[in-house]
């Protein structure tokens, strides 16, 4: 009869947190593991395996674990740490768009808008693929929900929207934001995208003297 040592939280999470440092991941996420079998709402804990269980594959895992995690740190009143958990899941899975959605709005009930435009703007530079286009596009123009007027989301849409073929719309929200693009260089850049969309001689002159 082999004898087994008892469960001990402290030394499962030490081996665990010694594991991840050294980037034995496996070895990391089966300790966490052994810590979530017994306490599986340890919110701490899930969002440190999530972000491993996604390196190993292991998706759907990972997903919960972020869910739970920033789940109950907002339930229990700790906003700031639900973000940081939205922000590392956002960063592990830049398609699931819904994660910096979470953060946006949690940031404007917070009263902090320009925190919730920075994260749309973050999460859209994570989508510079093609098929990621449409992604990309919805983000933006949450953007432009929150921040009307916000030059560079106008250009990238007005440039994702001149990609997909949509040159009217495109046109219609640089024409809009012309008048806001005061200083000489925002100008130029709203008119070169305006001649990229038409090329024309009366468009290049008003790109070259920012008119």
């Amino acid at each position: 009869m082999f004898w087994r040592k008892n469960y001990d939280r402290s030394t499962a999470l030490a081996v665990a947190d010694k594991a991840r440092q050294r980037g034995s991941i496996r070895k990391a996420v089966r300790w966490y593991m052994k810590v979530l079998k017994n306490d599986p709402g340890d919110l701490q804990t899930n969002s440190k395996v999530a972000p491993l269980l996604a390196r190993l594959g292991r998706w759907d895992e990972s997903r919960q674990s972020f869910d739970k995690a920033a789940k109950g740190f907002l339930e229990a009143g700790f906003a700031p740490k639900a973000i940081a958990v939205w922000t590392v899941a956002a960063q592990t899975f830049p398609e699931q768009v819904e994660y910096w959605e979470r953060i946006a709005n949690e940031q404007v009930m917070r009263g902090k808008k320009q925190d919730a435009v920075q994260a749309l703007l973050q999460g859209c530079s994570q989508l510079r693929k093609k098929r990621q286009r449409p992604l990309a596009m919805l983000l933006l123009r949450q953007v432009l929900t929150l921040d009307p007027i916000h030059i560079p989301a106008t250009l990238d849409l007005a440039d994702l929207l001149r990609k997909d073929g949509a040159r009217g719309e495109a046109r219609r929200l640089l024409g809009a934001i012309l008048a806001y693009a005061r200083a000489r260089t925002l100008r130029r850049k709203v008119r070169f995208a305006l001649f990229r969309i038409e090329p024309s001689f009366r468009g290049a002159l008003d790109w070259a003297l920012a008119r």
